[in-house]
C-alpha cells in the first residue's frame, strides 16, 4: 500500500509511478463509485468526469457526475464490466473515512476495494487495483454524517491530484 497526502508536493508523481508499476501497462476499466449528491461520496464521480475528459488512451471509465455508480447499481456494472471486458484489469477509485491522520490522504492497493463500508453497506470487493480517498475521520457512529460534512476543497484537490496521476500513468507511451 502506498498513500501519500495530497498536499506532498509530488503527490502526482508518487501515485503516477506507482500505478504504472502495479498496471505495468495491461488494458484498463476504471471504476469511479459514488455519488455526487453528497460532498465526501462525490470524488470517485468527479474523477470519472475528469479522466473522461482527459483521456488519450483506451481505457475505459464508468462512474461519473451524470452517471453515478453507487450502491444501487454496483453489482450490475460489476457484472457488466466482468462480461464486456473480461481482458482488462480493473481499477477502482472510491471515498474513505479514517483515522484523523490519515485525512487528505490518497492510497493506493493492489487489491479490490469494499465500497459503502463507512456506512455500513454490505457490498462484495471490487475490482484488482484501488485507489481511495480518505475525505474525513471516521467516527463510531453518524459515518453517513461525515461524508456530509467532508471539505469540498479537500474532495476536489485529491480529485484533481488522482486524476492527473491516472492520466500521468496512461497517457504516457
Amino acid at each position: 500500500m502506498l498513500s501519500v497526502d495530497v498536499n506532498d508536493k509530488n503527490c502526482i508523481q508518487k501515485l503516477g509511478c506507482a500505478l504504472k508499476t502495479l498496471l505495468q501497462n495491461k488494458k484498463l476499466v476504471v471504476l469511479c463509485i459514488g455519488s455526487e449528491k453528497v460532498v465526501g461520496d462525490s470524488l470517485g464521480p468527479a474523477i470519472g468526469t475528469k479522466l473522461i475528459e482527459g483521456l488519450e488512451s483506451d481505457v475505459i471509465v464508468y462512474g461519473a457526475l451524470q452517471s453515478n455508480v453507487n450502491a444501487k447499481n454496483l453489482l450490475l456494472v460489476k457484472d457488466m464490466i466482468k462480461t464486456l471486458h473480461p481482458d482488462r484489469t480493473l481499477l477502482c477509485i472510491d471515498a474513505a473515512l479514517g483515522v484523523t491522520s490519515e485525512v487528505g490522504t490518497i492510497q493506493l492497493y493492489a487489491h479490490g476495494l469494499y465500497p459503502g463500508s463507512a456506512t455500513n453497506k454490505n457490498l462484495p470487493c471490487v475490482g484488482d487495483v484501488s485507489v481511495v480517498g480518505v475525505v474525513n475521520q471516521k467516527m463510531c457512529a453518524f459515518e453517513l454524517s461525515m461524508l456530509y460534512t467532508a471539505k469540498f476543497n479537500l474532495v476536489n484537490d485529491m480529485a484533481q491530484a488522482i486524476c492527473e496521476s491516472i492520466l500521468y500513468c496512461v497517457n504516457q507511451k
